[in-house]
């Protein structure tokens, strides 16, 4: 039952993005290491940084998702439960990293350039 109600909630994710021509980030965020609620994030604009995105999910008992968008809203990295320090990859201020969750998110950030 679990993983029916993630696989139907990371589909219909899927299909709100593949039907979205721009995804629109409410929370322009700078590449600081900190604890992140449910949200859709993009880096500040004005950051030309390269940033190697690492996470961590802090309740470990509440289903997760971590999905890294580019600026085509193509995906990028997506991962569920990841329940130790996980690798998104490396992203810039035209991605956009949507979190699903009902706890918290430690995201962390390396500066590559």
């Amino acid at each position: 039952m679990r993983k029916k109600l993630i696989s139907i909630a990371i589909l219909v994710i899927i299909v709100l993005i593949a039907t979205t021509d721009n995804v629109y980030a409410n929370t322009p965020i700078n590449p600081i290491n900190n604890v992140y609620k449910e949200g859709i994030y993009k880096l500040n604009k004005n950051d030309t940084g390269e940033y190697q995105l690492q996470f961590q999910f802090i309740n470990k008992d509440i289903d997760s998702a971590i999905i890294v968008l580019d600026e085509n809203a193509d995906i990028l990295y997506k991962n569920i439960n990841c329940n130790r320090k996980c690798n998104a990859g490396i992203i810039t201020n035209k991605d956009t990293i949507v979190i699903i969750t009902d706890g918290e998110v430690e995201l962390s950030f390396t500066k590559i350039n």
